[in-house]
């Protein structure tokens, strides 16, 4: 095999950046616990905001509805502002709260960020599990194998 076919392996610090580890589920502070997160859904923009910055709620289905919901709030909103009167003082009404609660949970994810991701456990991978092999004893397999023919 030559020099130029080997794949080198990744290094620590490549290693860390393409899969960020997830903190412990007992670090989750109150706004990401599920008690708290899943009641919160009505409340438009909260609960989209909580699963696009949260670690804990990464998966594709989740941010994918996440986004949806913001987004589609976020037109409705404008439409109903558009409309002016009642309509657009009963969207107000209706946003107001997800707005405070969004503004107080993300003071509070600021603020708490950097400690509870401290707590993170790095992601296993399977290059990590799989022991290099020493460049001595591939060479002494090298000459047994020649050895052989």
């Amino acid at each position: 095999m030559s020099q130029e076919n080997r794949e080198s392996p990744p290094r620590q610090g490549e290693q860390a950046e393409e899969s960020p580890a997830a903190p412990p589920e007992e670090a989750k502070p109150w706004y990401y616990q599920y008690w708290f997160l899943y009641p919160m859904i009505p409340f438009w923009p909260l609960w989209s905001i909580l699963v696009i910055r949260s670690p804990w709620h990464n998966g594709l289905v989740m941010g994918a509805l996440a986004w949806a919901w913001l987004i589609v709030g976020g037109g409705l909103t404008y439409f109903r502002m558009q409309e002016g009167g009642t309509v657009a003082l009963s969207t107000v009404a209706w946003i107001a709260p997800g707005l405070v609660f969004t503004v107080v949970t993300q003071a509070h994810w600021i603020r708490n960020r950097r400690r509870i991701m401290e707590t993170a456990r790095p992601a296993p991978s399977p290059a990590a599990d799989a022991a290099p092999t020493p460049a001595r004893s591939r060479r002494a397999l090298r000459r047994r194998a020649r050895g052989r023919r």
